[in-house]
């Protein structure tokens, strides 16, 4: 997503993952193969069904200050 590190009237920001997201993000994540998160938070309303987020992505690289974000 990178809200608050892209300007998000740029035309390079996708804005928002999820059922209140773009399409635009949504398809991105559904095409990509590899998955940076920098403290993101993968909850319900972003991968509704984990076993179908990201279906082509081979890893997920995974970074949070808490923890407990973490595989969620």
């Amino acid at each position: 997503m990178g809200i608050g590190a892209i300007d998000t009237q740029s035309e390079l920001s996708l804005q928002m993952l999820g059922m209140h997201g773009t399409a635009f993000a949504n398809y991105a994540v559904e095409d990509c193969d590899f998955i940076i998160a920098l403290g993101s938070r993968f909850d319900d309303r972003v991968a509704a069904v984990p076993k179908q987020f990201a279906p082509k992505a081979k890893a997920v690289a995974h970074f949070d200050i808490d923890a407990s974000e973490i595989e969620r």
